[in-house]
């Protein structure tokens, strides 16, 4: 038997039973619906826009019968100089249960660690966005049978600035699958070697033919702090699912994913963002499912 949790902050903290809890209860959100069945309320505190990830939580909290309030920083206290700690403890004295946090500082929810509250890390600066992964795979298992053990799985682009990439390429390789990336270098992790990447690859045609699924990444261009790349359509060329790319991953059955948002004709050409072999929407639809699956989580003790 095993507790749910307070909190979900790092993807590395969920154990396989957990995880496959999580799969198998939004197995169940998506083909029988999210039941109404808890009330309170709590705060989507976005401390960056965000579009998809917003959302798809208000949308999982309200379907569960939460209440969601939208915190937003450029008119709270925060402008003033009141830290995170501060503003989630009169947050919690306000009667708030829980908190989605994204914020664009790395480990930024150290801070309100000791505090009786739930919340889930919806992203933290270049660090981790352990949803978001959670969501690839189980978008990965609907497709091949409910497996990821053995998949070859390629992340493209900006694997140096990607929380995504971190999160998911951890998530995939302690499911068993093979982990590779493919980056121009000055967009690769400096400390490949203490990530879980089994191939680096510096050829994007060697990349594919390897890969089963490609996962662009988009640039990360608020991260950085110069220009890293010559310009958007050079990129395409040399790293981006141009049409040829596109059309050699449908013609060999592969399939290809991207957390959004999309920069057009950078990482993806415009006219095959949505073709048959997309996974995009299906990650974006799964959002609600597998968001919703995460908080029902924290409220559970399962055996």
């Amino acid at each position: 038997m095993f507790s749910g949790k307070k909190s979900l902050k790092s993807i590395t903290q969920l154990s396989y039973e957990e995880i496959e809890y999580i799969f198998e209860n939004a197995k169940l959100f998506k083909n029988f619906g999210i039941p109404k069945k808890y009330k309170g309320d709590w705060v989507l505190m976005f401390l960056e826009p965000s579009t998809r990830t917003r959302l798809s939580f208000e949308r999982a909290l309200r379907l569960l019968g939460f209440e969601t309030y939208l915190f937003n920083w450029d008119s709270s206290s925060m402008v003033k100089g009141e830290n995170l700690k501060d503003t989630v403890l009169t947050l919690k004295a306000q009667g708030f249960e829980g908190i989605i946090l994204r914020t664009p500082i790395n480990k930024h929810y150290v801070e309100i660690e000791d505090i009786d509250i739930k919340f889930i890390n919806a992203g933290d600066g270049t660090n981790e966005h352990p949803s978001q992964a959670l969501i690839d795979a189980f978008t990965l298992m609907e497709k091949f049978n409910g497996k990821i053990k053995n998949l070859k799985i390629v992340f493209v682009g900006d694997t140096k600035y990607s929380r995504v990439f971190r999160s998911d390429s951890w998530l995939f390789k302690f499911l068993g699958a093979e982990v590779g990336i493919c980056s121009p270098k000055s967009l690769m992790p400096s400390n490949t070697e203490l990530l879980p990447v089994d191939k680096i690859f510096h050829s994007i045609e060697e990349a594919l033919k390897w890969c089963d699924i490609a996962i662009f990444l988009r640039i990360q261009k608020e991260r950085q702090g110069k220009k890293l790349i010559p310009s958007e359509k050079e990129y395409l060329e040399t790293f981006g699912l141009t049409k040829e790319r596109a059309k050699y991953l449908l013609k060999t059955g592969k399939f290809f994913m991207h957390p959004g948002p999309v920069n057009r004709n950078v990482e993806i050409h415009e006219e095959v963002i949505y073709m048959e072999n997309s996974l995009i929407l299906h990650q974006v639809a799964n959002g609600i499912y597998v968001r919703a699956s995460i908080i029902d989580f924290l409220y559970k003790e399962i055996t």
